[in-house]
């Protein structure tokens, strides 16, 4: 039997005291650290052994991968600083308020299916609640645009008449020696909603519901009506669709711009299906067996103030997100409404609550700030000197963004550079 390392989520080196002689006995290589899937320059963590003590850099990364396989597993919990615990499911609800944030849920994070699953408390399950949280976002985007129709395949044993293809091997099994010769095993394509992919987003629906039933522990009350009224929402439009008897058919959907949220939903369901092992009732135990996975907080924080600034930026093209520029450089956020225009990077780093920004990252903003495709994209002209913001979180900060304060603390040494605190969620406060 394995056993866990448990460590709070931190942004710099940390010894780690009270480990088990287990433990001690087992994580005797110097160095055991992860990358990223999607960002093989990021460090999910890292663990220093000097021959004493045990050392941890977290990073910015929180999930459960193995240390040695099958004998030791690390668990990195969401948790800002030392009195305040993220409350991860509510930062992941508000940051996909905003529609347009569920177009931006790319390599938010990675499961790794290959591996051995870990054994964890059934509390401490985040992938989960992640997985159930996009896709019922997902959904009800596609619900609030309409369902998609297309032609399906529909095999029926008709009376007295014939449609489509008849299907002779069946119609000998199943009618001609069972002497029912009024019945006809027929295959014929309808257009509708009742396609595989509909069927597919069903299935996952009852799921997602399952899950909420069993696991109602996990939420607050409030995220839990929050939930259940968008899950509820959906299966009203899918009243006129079947549940996909087949859970390990593979789903294909031709691509289309107007749905395009229905791969990203099939890709999440898929990931649903596989944590569940394909068995609904898997949804209710005390312990739970994961895959190694990784969730990247610093892209979760992106998505998060994107959120906020939507709603005091309401307006069609007043920001945007992640605009990609010549030599691979990408801005966080661009706010091009009037009296406010800016170059905004999100740095999911508390500790600059205290600190300056670090040199490197006041540097990458000055970077995207002069550059002219940037200029051109907030239409200043190039005499002009383009703000650039700096947002961190900060749990002595409002949770509400507001105008008149993005631009109160200047960045010393540098002009018209500010940065801005946010609170985020608390799960709740304790000591040590």
């Amino acid at each position: 039997m394995h056993r866990l390392l448990f460590i709070s989520e931190q942004h710099q080196y940390q010894r780690l005291d009270n480990l088990s002689d287990y433990l001690r006995a087992v994580l005797s290589e110097e160095i055991y650290q992860k990358s990223f899937f999607y960002r093989p320059d990021m460090l999910c963590f890292r663990l220093y052994n000097d021959g004493t003590n045990l050392f941890a850099d977290t990073n910015y990364f929180i999930g459960v991968d193995w240390l040695v396989p099958e004998k030791a597993a690390v668990y990195i919990e969401p948790k800002l600083n030392a009195i305040s615990q993220i409350d991860f499911t509510q930062m992941l609800l508000q940051s996909l308020e905003g529609t347009e944030n569920v177009n931006h849920l790319d390599n938010l994070f990675h499961v790794d299916y290959s591996q051995t699953w870990i054994t964890i408390p059934t509390q401490k399950d985040l992938l989960s609640p992640t997985l159930i949280v996009q896709f019922l976002m997902l959904a009800q985007k596609i619900v609030r645009k309409g369902l998609r129709r297309s032609y399906y395949r529909v095999t029926e044993n008709l009376n007295n008449r014939v449609k489509g293809k008849i299907l002779i091997g069946e119609q000998i099994k199943h009618n001609i020696l069972k002497n029912r010769l009024t019945k006809t095993i027929c295959s014929y394509q309808e257009y509708g909603i009742n396609t595989p992919e509909n069927q597919f987003l069903k299935l996952i629906l009852q799921f997602a519901g399952s899950y909420m039933d069993q696991r109602n522990s996990f939420f607050t009350s409030e995220q839990l009506f929050k939930l259940k009224n968008i899950l509820h929402f959906c299966l009203t439009a899918f009243e006129q669709v079947s549940v996909l008897e087949n859970k390990h058919q593979r789903i294909k959907v031709s691509p289309n711009p107007f749905y395009k949220e229905y791969n990203k939903a099939i890709e999440i369901g898929e990931y649903i299906l596989k944590r569940f092992s394909f068995n609904i009732s898997k949804t209710n135990q005390t312990q739970t067996s994961t895959p190694p996975f990784w969730i990247d907080m610093s892209k979760l924080f992106e998505l998060f103030v994107f959120g906020k600034f939507k709603k005091i930026f309401p307006r069609p093209g007043e920001i945007t997100y992640h605009d990609a520029f010549m030599g691979g450089k990408e801005t966080d956020i661009l706010i091009k409404s009037d009296g406010y225009k800016c170059v905004v990077d999100c740095k999911y780093k508390p500790q600059y609550q205290s600190s300056s920004p670090s040199l490197d990252d006041k540097r990458q903003l000055a970077g995207y700030t002069r550059l002219k495709s940037v200029y051109n994209k907030l239409s200043i002209p190039l005499d002009q000197v383009v703000r650039g913001l700096i947002v961190y979180p900060n749990q002595n900060a409002s949770i509400v963004i507001e105008k008149e304060s993005l631009f109160k603390t200047n960045i010393e040494e540098y002009v018209s550079f500010y940065k801005l605190g946010i609170k985020l969620p608390e799960l709740s406060k304790f000591a040590g």
